[in-house]
């Protein structure tokens, strides 16, 4: 694009006037220069990625919107390998990669970006892009980093068998900001299962849904297993599932959170059989009987539980305070 051509679109676009000022005070301005003023530059200081389903090839360098890579895995491999650059000393920064797609991004991940958000515009049923594909997550290698945040996507599986997600060994500090998961294949299993060492988990703002119309549940919502599964924290979310929330045993969830989210299950809403998550403001039904002692829709340490409600469909409890309150007696 030349100069002249490039003054043009920045005139008609709706740039701020100070970014406009910015822009046009260049000597001479690049596709990086808009991706910067359209977007913003990157905050954390590193580099920013974009990725169209509906890019017409891969081959492209993926650095703004008019080149930007098809596939996801390309621009993950463009952003791990530029976050730990020598060259760069970006290693106490972050990455960006911005992706879009009708129902184009479909693919098995293998590995996710080290230290980046992958940020999800444009529009696909929902305001988002669905990445289609069951991904098994790699353990993390020595000496390299993990910290994906996922923001505003969309995820839906491609076969039933194994979960859409599954986070391997020391796979630490990955989050989901605003995302949703769908059941789109009969019998799916899983939604999120977490295998060992995946401590600072985030699920917050976020849905795993019912898929209306079709395969209707997730067996379980988000599956925790393993050891040194700590600092999770689910909050201000939505689950529907079989049984919403499964910890084995022996995970180590200390500090450990499940806060102001809505649980629908058709058993458990929570089989927390570690007894280390607290539980805070949460709202539960299940299809099932809770049962006087609410064994039927919980199973965790009650202790660590305050402010919940819950409902039995099958019995007669409906929002019934969990745990139920015992006053104080002087």
């Amino acid at each position: 694009m030349s100069l002249a051509q490039m003054q043009s679109y920045i005139n008609g676009s709706r740039f701020s006037n100070r970014d406009r000022s910015a822009l046009t005070g260049l000597a001479t301005v690049t596709a990086a220069d808009i991706a910067a003023a359209a977007f913003g530059a990157n905050p954390y200081g590193g580099e920013d990625y974009f990725v169209d389903g509906n890019a017409s090839s891969d081959n492209f360098d993926g650095l703004d919107w008019t080149t930007p890579k098809q596939i996801l895995s390309s621009a993950i491999t463009l952003s791990n390998a530029s976050i730990v650059a020598a060259a760069n000393r970006w290693w106490a920064r972050r990455n960006r990669i911005f992706v879009c797609g009708d129902q184009e991004i479909t693919e098995d991940l293998t590995i996710l970006p080290e230290k980046c958000d992958i940020i999800g515009t444009g529009f696909d049923i929902e305001a988002m892009p669905r990445i289609t594909g069951n991904h098994d997550i790699a353990a993390v290698a020595t000496g390299k980093a993990y910290g994906t945040r996922f923001i505003n996507c969309g995820f839906v599986p491609t076969s039933a068998a194994t979960p859409i997600l599954t986070l391997g060994t020391g796979m630490m500090g990955v989050a989901f900001y605003s995302c949703l998961m769908w059941p789109t294949v009969t019998g799916c299993t899983i939604a999120i299962s977490l295998e060992t060492g995946n401590a600072h988990f985030r699920f917050i703002d976020s849905e795993i849904r019912q898929n209306v119309g079709g395969p209707a549940l997730f067996a379980e919502g988000i599956k925790i297993n393993g050891t040194a599964q700590q600092d999770i924290l689910i909050e201000r979310s939505k689950i529907y599932a079989t049984e919403g929330i499964h910890i084995h045993a022996g995970t180590g969830g200390y500090n450990s959170y499940i806060k102001d989210t809505f649980i629908r299950a058709t058993a458990l809403c929570v089989n927390d059989a570690a007894g280390l998550t607290v539980g805070i403001d949460n709202r539960l039904i299940t299809d099932a009987d809770t049962t006087a002692d609410a064994s039927g829709g919980m199973t965790a340490t009650k202790s660590l539980w305050s402010g919940c409600k819950l409902t039995g469909i099958a019995g007669t409890e409906e929002n019934a305070d969990y745990p139920f309150p015992v006053q104080f007696t002087s």
